[in-house]
């Protein structure tokens, strides 16, 4: 084959105290049946045995490199990654995750069959003893660029109509990892780190990556996302996550006053801050501080004026009972009962993932 047909691929792998996975995930890239991979592992400082054990598997196949550098969090390691990359198209893969083996080849594939910039699939969550599939849609696509604007950018920003059924998925199409971007269009993204802006620096990367993109999607589940992993930092309780979501929420109204689409996504991204209590409310019910003291910090987020907006315009036609009592709650800052019903809702959650 000549390279338009097989280019070379080049798959990002950032690695911090993941040592005790590390060596699944790039058996995963290795035996992928695409081979024509660069395999780049970055190692952002990882204090424990990842350094060496980086360097030890750069030498049993010669598509490993290893990148060593000083910590800044995985959007920079991720971003150290793409500078370095040489390939036509880029993958992320997280250091404690694996990849199905066809996952390339047929990612591949569909990008040069529909001349997509991205393609996107779905992943597995991966609990001890448990499984549990997420595909993003029901069915394949392929969408131009219009449509993908329509479908998948503004769904980035937020949620609109019959999506607000289910507003605990506000961020299933964001993650860095359940897609193969062409490489000139990774390196239009914004890269901004979680120390920044709490947990969203990937839908910050997509809404710069994948503005004016084709989008095709894989209905198949090609990743595999450990839940189970102590050392992640989406394990912990983070004290200043609603004012990191305040800086995060200015880097995505500043996206869309830039963009040139700010009447047509003013609607999601206020839906996108209301749907995002979700996240505030469960973190701060995991801080170990008491119902009250929970209640009042609950409250105070609730009386920002971003969030009175957001829950003051929110449609909740469309969501079932859970969630219009829920979202009926934040809009009256009822904080203690809202506590109470996040207390409810996070043990039940907590029973489907054990």
């Amino acid at each position: 084959m000549n390279g338009r047909e097989n280019p070379l691929v080049s798959i990002v792998v950032p690695v911090y105290r993941t040592e005790k996975y590390l060596d699944q995930c790039v058996k995963s890239l290795l035996n992928q049946t695409y081979t024509n991979l660069e395999i780049i592992l970055v190692d952002d400082g990882s204090p424990d045995g990842c350094p060496v054990l980086c360097d030890t598997l750069a030498t049993q196949d010669a598509r490993i490199r290893v990148l060593h550098k000083r910590n800044e969090g995985a959007a920079f390691a991720r971003k150290s990654g793409l500078d370095a990359a040489s390939g036509q198209y880029v993958l992320f893969i997280d250091g404690d995750d694996w990849l199905d083996s066809d996952a390339v080849s047929t990612c591949v594939g569909v990008a040069q069959k529909d001349n997509a910039d991205c393609v996107m699939f779905g992943y597995v969550r991966e609990y001890t003893g448990k499984s549990i599939p997420n595909s993003l849609f029901s069915e394949d696509f392929s969408y131009d660029r219009a449509v993908s604007e329509e479908k998948i950018h503004r769904r980035i920003v937020g949620l609109m109509g019959e999506e607000l059924r289910e507003p605990q998925k506000i961020d299933n199409l964001s993650s860095f990892w359940q897609r193969l971007y062409r490489t000139e269009v990774a390196r239009c993204g914004r890269f901004i780190s979680d120390r920044e802006i709490g947990t969203s620096e990937d839908t910050i990367f997509n809404l710069y990556a994948l503005d004016g993109c084709r989008i095709s999607y894989i209905n198949r589940c090609f990743y595999h996302y450990r839940k189970t992993n102590a050392q992640s930092i989406t394990t912990a309780y983070k004290a200043d996550l609603a004012e990191k979501w305040d800086v995060m929420y200015s880097e995505i109204q500043a996206y869309i006053d830039g963009s040139g689409k700010a009447e047509a996504y003013h609607t999601p991204f206020l839906n996108r801050v209301a749907c995002g209590m979700i996240g505030l409310g469960l973190n701060e019910i995991s801080s170990g501080r008491s119902i009250w003291q929970q209640s009042r910090r609950v409250k105070a987020i609730l009386s920002k004026p971003l969030y009175e907006k957001a829950f003051s315009q929110l449609d909740t036609s469309y969501c079932g009972l859970k969630w219009k009592v829920f979202f009926l709650l934040c809009k009256r800052k009822a904080a203690l009962p809202l506590v109470l019903l996040l207390k409810i809702m996070n043990y039940l959650r907590s029973r489907i993932a054990g």
